[in-house]
């Protein structure tokens, strides 16, 4: 099977696979599309278990930045890059320093940032080899992320059940990382009730701690008797095992991929639960990281992080109003933008 035969493919404009023997690394990076002339995504540093699963996450991801940066109003396409190896082991100088050659040879067509495995202090070694690279501050994303997932919520709440507060209402957050504790923080402070769940029992400690939460484990978070379920770690947990279980009637949070198989949006929309395109409403670091590099102006970032809630709510109407799932009204929203700027 080729590239162009896999089932993720999406008309994607370039697709490369990275190997250098000395430095260890190795990985694929896409494009799904170039606008402008540019395209940006983060770097993931996963150990995936075949060569396909990291094909297919780096052209899903890819397609999601794509219609991420339209829809967050981003004059740019869609990328990512996907690094195979444990990021505690295989990750060092060396590699770091290969992949910035690498990433300079796009002459700007790529801009890299951090994801899942990648830090900002890694971005801050890449930026030493090229300019190309946003996010060089620890947590620099994570802030806007979780910022812009919590509008998306209230955005979420909104639609469904008619509110403008959160008071009173329970949170289910699966993963209290980085994105995961920041947005715990903003739910607390608007009164919400937390449950939380992560695998490091150390972190998730302190944040419940500071936010009244209770804790569950990781294998019971997403079925949790919750009004909201925030999964902010990895993609792939809203499949067939897991949805006849889930409780609660808005799943909005911040990881990428949430959703297993385009089949499962349906599913969901039928058992009554709403949900918030994961793309739209993490769209947070790609607006500060795109800030950061000067191709949207700094004093509008803010505004662009709190349109998360009006873009999520006409994507909302859309799906309503055209009798179509939430995330057939997103695709529909980015690609009859990406239509006006090509």
């Amino acid at each position: 099977m080729t590239v162009w035969e896999h089932k993720e493919f999406s008309e994607h404009e370039r697709v490369t696979f990275m190997r250098d023997e000395s430095s260890g690394l190795l990985g694929i990076h896409a494009i799904h599309r170039l606008i402008n002339g540019r395209s940006g995504g983060g770097i993931r540093f996963y150990p995936y278990p075949t060569t396909d699963a990291a094909l297919t996450d780096v052209l899903r991801l890819s397609r999601a930045m794509t219609f991420k940066m339209i829809l967050a109003g981003v004059p740019m396409g869609g990328a990512k890059m996907v690094i195979i190896g444990n990021p505690s082991q295989d990750k060092s100088p060396q590699l770091l320093e290969t992949l910035g050659h690498f990433i300079d040879g796009f002459q700007g067509a790529y801009s890299a940032g951090p994801d899942v495995g990648t830090t900002g202090k890694d971005m801050a070694a890449l930026s030493k080899i090229t300019q190309y690279v946003a996010g060089t501050g620890e947590g620099s994303t994570a802030v806007p992320t979780a910022y812009g997932v919590f509008r998306g919520i209230k955005a979420s709440v909104k639609h469904l059940l008619g509110r403008d507060d959160l008071n009173g209402l329970t949170v289910a957050v699966q993963g209290i990382g980085g994105v995961g504790e920041r947005l715990s923080q903003h739910l607390h402070q608007a009164g919400a009730n937390l449950i939380m769940a992560d695998i490091n029992e150390t972190a998730v400690a302190r944040i419940a701690q500071e936010t009244d939460a209770q804790i569950v484990s990781t294998d019971e978070i997403l079925f949790q008797k919750a009004d909201i379920l925030a999964p902010c770690a990895l993609g792939g947990i809203i499949n067939d095992d897991t949805i006849p279980k889930i409780q609660a009637k808005i799943i909005c949070g911040g990881a990428n991929n949430q959703i297993a198989e385009p089949r499962h949006n349906q599913i969901l929309h039928q058992n009554g639960v709403l949900f918030a395109p994961d793309y739209v409403v993490n769209a947070g670091g790609v607006v500060s990281g795109t800030a950061e590099v000067g191709i949207i102006p700094q004093n509008e970032m803010q505004i662009r992080l709190d349109a998360i809630y009006d873009t999520t709510l006409k994507i909302f109407k859309l799906a309503e109003e055209s009798s179509i799932l939430p995330e057939e009204a997103a695709v529909a929203l980015a690609e009859q933008r990406l239509k006006e700027l090509i």
